[in-house]
């Protein structure tokens, strides 16, 4: 592997680090965050907002990609990054600062599908899946690191530090893929779709805004998720209409009728909620029905981090011996093992011990690692330079789509259960989803629950845990029918071949 190559990739390592680890670097820095600037009742949309631009821009830069070239795109994607981070160390007001966030998600929507694509660009199927172990060991290694990174700079530094790192780390990685990254762009006459570039990004905004905040923040029949979700639904349509038109389509809608591409986006639509409901719902479970703090109940997700890598580097040995289907089906098959456990064990034991909680996520987490993989060799194996980068992103952009649909799916199912079973215990007073969220948050509050009585924490204990196997089911319904669409689709096996780039 030429040094040049190598290079390239530890810049690639390190943009991936960055844009990942921003998720989650601020979770430790909130109470801090919230201590400087106020706005407490705003503090969950510091991590909404970032997720709301990088997920809805992600098809556009990649078809972006696919115009200007891979490495035009990451520096836009790089330079939007970086002055969202230097904007957001600077705010002065929690609205200025979850307006910088989403721009460091614009950056972020370009940066994270391009790294992959570049990667689809200069390495073989065959190399491309132990480098794609190395990013998957990244993308472990950055859940692991940012809740500690966070906590370390807000206790010796100030929470501000938290954004200023990127601009050094954002600079030398942009540097470094100029310098070392020689790409040959397919020059071709385009005309840009620029009404079906707004419709879906439009779109997709409303939608995800609709699923971020219905059921929580504002209630599913409130005239603003109605008219969020009605808004979504014209711009969407308006967006199919005129792909179906554009000579040059921002989504080619015929990608999805390669069966590789087809079969692999949708099963990862449904293994989002599998990957997701694991992250958001298990640490539930943890603090609200076992009491574990934060940090015990996040040591659990730990194994899923740890998992993901491990099994993502045998993954890419089994995908080059067998093919991409063995490892695809292997991998679901490990999610369908992982949240079946799950159920039996929330319905069977009160308590479940924590070396079993571990288990079941690092099992969860090998079933990302194998699947994702050989998902992203797939795609980007079954087209050519021109398109490899909106194939890459779409993917991407639908796993991520499918999580929130699905945990959305799940809160809603959580709520439901749990207002009923509250409204039958004597000194609880709830009548709407948003009342029995209010109760659920104080279980998992330390101080609220201390409030509680022995009585009435049990009853509320008992409540939130028979909710929460309903969510276990609705998940373990999202890893069984990954694994009915993986079913279809074809195995690709890789012949040995000289890595040509723009090829």
């Amino acid at each position: 592997m030429g040094d040049r190559r190598m290079y390239t990739v530890y810049a690639l390592m390190l943009a991936s680090f960055l844009t990942a680890v921003d998720v989650t670097i601020v979770d430790t820095a909130m109470p801090r965050i919230v201590g400087s600037l106020g706005g407490f009742s705003m503090l969950t949309w510091l991590v909404s907002a970032y997720m709301l631009t990088s997920t809805a821009t992600m098809p556009v830069y990649g078809k972006l990609s696919d115009i200007i070239g891979r490495k035009r795109t990451f520096t836009i994607g790089a330079v939007i990054f970086v002055t969202g981070s230097a904007l957001c160390g600077a705010a002065r007001s929690m609205e200025a600062l979850i307006l910088f966030r989403a721009l460091q998600g614009l950056g972020a929507g370009a940066m994270q599908p391009t790294v992959q694509t570049i990667l689809g660009d200069i390495f073989t199927p065959q190399e491309r899946a132990k480098v794609q172990g190395w990013f998957s060991a990244v993308w472990g290694f950055s859940a692991l690191a940012g809740p500690l990174v966070g906590g370390l700079m807000v206790d010796f530094l100030t929470w501000r530090y938290l954004f200023y790192i990127n601009l050094p780390l954002g600079a030398l990685a942009l540097a470094m893929v100029w310098r070392f990254f020689d790409e040959q762009v397919q020059r071709r006459r385009v005309r840009i779709a620029y009404l079906g570039a707004a419709t879906l990004t439009g779109g997709m905004a409303l939608l995800l805004l609709v699923l971020l905040t219905g059921g929580t923040q504002l209630p599913w029949t409130s005239p603003q998720i109605i008219g969020m979700a009605a808004g979504a639904a014209i711009l969407l349509l308006l967006f199919l209409w005129t792909q179906s038109r554009a000579a040059d389509p921002v989504l080619p809608l015929r990608l999805f009728r390669i069966p590789v591409i087809g079969w692999s986006n949708l099963s990862s639509l449904m293994v989002g909620g599998v990957m997701y409901g694991t992250s958001v719902y298990l640490p539930i479970w943890a603090q609200g029905v076992q009491g574990y703090s934060a940090t015990r109940s996040g040591a659990s997700l730990l194994w899923l981090s740890i998992g993901w890598p491990l099994a993502a580097v045998l993954g890419s040995r089994l995908i080059v011996r067998l093919g991409i289907r063995p490892s695809v089906l292997l991998g679901l098959a490990l999610n369908v093992a992982g949240a079946s456990s799950l159920v039996m064990l929330a319905r069977t034991m009160a308590e479940i011990p924590e070396v079993l909680l571990a288990v079941v996520t690092f099992v969860i987490g090998a079933g990302m690692g194998f699947s994702t993989l050989a998902f992203i060799l797939g795609i980007q194996s079954s087209v050519d330079w021109s398109q490899r980068g909106v194939a890459t992103a779409s993917f991407q952009f639908i796993r991520t789509l499918g999580g929130m649909i699905w945990v959305s799916a799940m809160g809603g199912v959580m709520n439901v259960d749990l207002l009923g079973r509250l409204q039958r215990i004597p000194g609880v007073s709830a009548q709407t989803a948003a009342d029995a969220g209010d109760w659920a948050n104080r279980l998992l509050d330390p101080a609220q629950r201390a409030s509680l009585g022995p009585e009435l924490l049990q009853a509320m204990q008992d409540a939130l845990a028979a909710a929460l196997r309903n969510v276990h089911l609705v998940m373990l319904l999202a890893a069984l029918l990954s694994l009915a669409a993986a079913l279809l689709i074809p195995n690709l096996r890789f012949a040995r071949e000289e890595a040509q780039q723009g090829a």
